[in-house]
């Protein structure tokens, strides 16, 4: 029997991102510009691939020749959505989280694995407060957006079409079952931002400091109930009419960066922030090996907070709860003493 050619295992790599073999003769045959014969026949090695053809391959599906050729290479392909497109508007950074989610929803049985020693980005749509805060937050810093270079932040500057985009990686997240492992500091990063930008005049109504803190409780308050429900929902729906599962776990000892992998029966993503809140992703398989390993480990010396831990789940949410509380007590007085 003759054994696997380098170009059988690229084409193995390739097929395992597709449920159907189909779908992936279709999609070669319009990269490579070819008829569905000559794909075939590269698929069954009678035809070899031209090297640009490899290269065209290898850089469309991140594959990773180095690795593939030496076999033992420590190489890793990432993208990364900062290089692929530049942010120039709020919508610009939404439309590349609603892309990966339409991936990740095109993939069966898709699950998402999730770490994080702060709030998980998606949820702050929950409410239109927090997403607007956090996005002028980004805007401010990491984008280096012109237009907001000298202005405060207020409620207004977030129009309805941002905060309607905003909803749909919501609706896309609440569909798609998670594990999360969260710390008792997952509120602090979003604190501090609020606390920060009232001491240095960074809003147009300092009132509004106050309506983001509440928006974090209400936003505790939402996720405790979610979590006890063992699914997620929006704001408003009932809870028995819950979509993806979701799971939540609680360990002290990991203060990890925002981590995650895509788990489904045709392949696995990668996901580690880099300058927040951009990303860099991998369908690397030792990288996915190693990530979903690191999960199964940590997930299993955590504590569980989901269904019937009411002790450590009350526990939890009173915690960070509190911190929101003593935040909103400095604000308050912060405000009161420069009226």
């Amino acid at each position: 029997m003759l054994q696997p050619t380098i170009q059988d295992h690229f084409f193995e790599q390739i097929l395992h991102r597709f449920s159907r073999r189909a779908d992936a003769v279709d999609e070669l045959c319009g990269l490579l510009n070819l008829a569905k014969d000559p794909v075939y026949r590269r698929l069954r090695g009678d035809t070899f691939l031209t090297p640009q053809e490899l290269g065209l391959l290898s850089k469309h599906y991140r594959i990773s020749l180095d690795a593939l050729i030496i076999g033992q290479s420590d190489n890793v392909v990432f993208d990364y959505n900062a290089f692929s497109r530049k942010i120039t508007s709020f919508s610009d950074y939404l439309a590349s989280l609603n892309a990966d989610f339409e991936q990740i929803h095109r993939m069966p049985n898709a699950h998402l694995y999730y770490a994080s020693a702060e709030m998980p980005v998606f949820t702050f749509s929950l409410f239109p407060e927090l997403i607007a805060f956090k996005l002028y937050g980004w805007a401010r810093t990491t984008w280096n957006l012109e237009w907001l270079r000298d202005r405060q932040f207020s409620f207004d500057l977030i129009t309805q079409p941002v905060i309607r985009e905003s909803q749909t990686i919501l609706q896309q997240y609440l569909s798609l079952p998670s594990t999360e492992l969260w710390t008792a500091q997952i509120v602090d990063n979003t604190l501090a931002q609020i606390e920060y930008h009232l001491y240095a005049g960074g809003f147009r109504d300092p009132k509004e400091a106050l309506i983001l803190t509440d928006r974090l409780q209400d936003w505790i308050t939402h996720m405790k109930a979610v979590t006890s429900a063992g699914c997620k929902f929006n704001i408003g729906e009932n809870a028995t009419l819950g979509r993806g599962k979701f799971q939540l776990f609680y360990n002290e000892m990991v203060y990890a960066n925002i981590t995650a992998l895509i788990t489904s029966d045709v392949g696995r993503l990668a996901y580690t922030a880099y300058c927040t809140p951009n990303f860099l992703k991998s369908s690397d398989a030792r990288l996915c090996d190693y990530t979903q390993n690191w999960f199964e480990i940590i997930t299993a010396k955590s504590t569980a907070l989901t269904h019937a831990a009411d002790k450590n789940r009350d526990w939890f949410f009173r915690e960070i709860g509190q911190k929101v509380d003593r935040r909103r007590q400095r604000i308050l007085l912060h405000i009161e003493d420069n009226l």
